[in-house]
C-alpha cells in the first residue's frame, strides 16, 4: 500500500508548508515567498474558489479511492466527514463558475464542522473506548502512517487546508 503512504506523506508536507506560508502572511503580508507565489497564483476572491475546489475534489477522490479501490469500509465518523466534504466540491465549482464570492461564506460551516468531527474521530483513535461505533470500529485505524497519520487526520488536513486558503486570501486582500 505504497500509494497510501505517499498520500499520507504528501498531506503532511502540504499542510506543513501551507501553515508556514499562512503564518508568514499573518506576520508580514509583504514577504518574499508570498510575493513570489502571488505573482504566479493570484489569490483573489474568484481564484480562491478554484483552489478550494481543487483541494476539495482531491480529498473527495482520495476518500473514494480508499473506500472503492482499496476496499476500506468507512466508519460512522468517516461518513460524517464525507457528508461535509463532498458538497464542498459542488459549492466551490458552481460558485467559481458563477463568480459568486459567497461560496467562501457558504462553505465555512462545512469546513468547521468537518474539522471538529475529524479531530474528534482522530482523538478516539488515540484513546479508544470499549464502545463500538457501527459495523466498522471507529477507534481502530486502517491507516497509521509515520506512527500518527490516519484517515481522520488526513481529512482534518483537507478541511484545515481549505480554511488556510481562505485565510490567506483574506490576509492578502488587505495588503
Amino acid at each position: 500500500m505504497i500509494e497510501i503512504k505517499v498520500l499520507a506523506i504528501l498531506s503532511l508536507i502540504y499542510i506543513s508548508l501551507f501553515s508556514l506560508v499562512t503564518l508568514l502572511n499573518f506576520l508580514n503580508p509583504n514577504n518574499f515567498i508570498t510575493s513570489s507565489l502571488h505573482s504566479k497564483f493570484k489569490l483573489d476572491e474568484t481564484n480562491v474558489l478554484l483552489y478550494c475546489f481543487i483541494l476539495a475534489a482531491f480529498g473527495t477522490i482520495a476518500s473514494l479511492y480508499l473506500s472503492e479501490i482499496k476496499n476500506l469500509e468507512p466508519c460512522k465518523y468517516c461518513w460524517f466527514e464525507r457528508i461535509l466534504l463532498f458538497p464542498l466540491v459542488i459549492i466551490y465549482f458552481t460558485t467559481y463558475l458563477k463568480k459568486d464570492k459567497n461560496g467562501v461564506f457558504i462553505s465555512l460551516p462545512f469546513i468547521f464542522l468537518g474539522m471538529i468531527i475529524s479531530i474528534y474521530h482522530y482523538f478516539i483513535q488515540w484513546f479508544p473506548s470499549n464502545d463500538s461505533c457501527d459495523l466498522v470500529n471507529c477507534s481502530s485505524p486502517y491507516i497509521w502512517e509515520l506512527g500518527f497519520i490516519s484517515i481522520p487526520l488526513m481529512a482534518f488536513f483537507n478541511f484545515f487546508g481549505l480554511l488556510l486558503i481562505i485565510i490567506n486570501q483574506k490576509i492578502l486582500s488587505k495588503k
